[in-house]
């Protein structure tokens, strides 16, 4: 009487349910394991991207305005300040063209990761309903 009893149902649903952890193989865990180590490296690399950036723009911003401060008219302040804003364009359109990259190498890891949880999902779905 003290012995607490599974339905026949509750057993079923739980070993449903433990079916796709028991069945993943070794190889799809490690892949798994290597997507998201390559996402949070590309994140830490465009988190350090982004810190250079900001760095160098500050350095490049504190060298005109300190060049603009030596200027005795208006004509050389213009000069400064038009090859400054060339400058930062240039400077800017790298930044954007390398965090694209990354962002692009980041999606994909995510997409694999998606990819191969589905592939799981849908391999371990037609395995427990060839047993039903």
């Amino acid at each position: 009487m003290n012995e607490v009893r599974k339905s026949g149902k509750a057993e079923t649903i739980s070993d449903l349910a433990a079916a796709p952890f028991a069945q993943a193989s070794s190889d799809a865990t490690r892949n798994y394991c290597e997507q998201g180590q390559s996402i949070a490296k590309s994140m830490t690399e465009w988190n350090a991207g982004v810190s250079h950036f900001v760095s160098h723009r500050v350095d490049r911003n504190g060298e005109a305005i300190g060049r603009m401060t030596k200027c005795q008219g208006l004509p050389e302040i213009f000069a400064i300040q038009a090859g400054w804003a060339q400058d930062a364009a240039d400077d800017y359109l790298k930044e954007m063209t390398k965090l694209m990259e990354i962002n692009g190498r980041i999606i994909a890891g995510l997409f694999g990761l998606v990819g191969q949880a589905e592939t799981r999902s849908s391999s371990t779905n037609g395995r427990s309903r060839a047993a039903s």
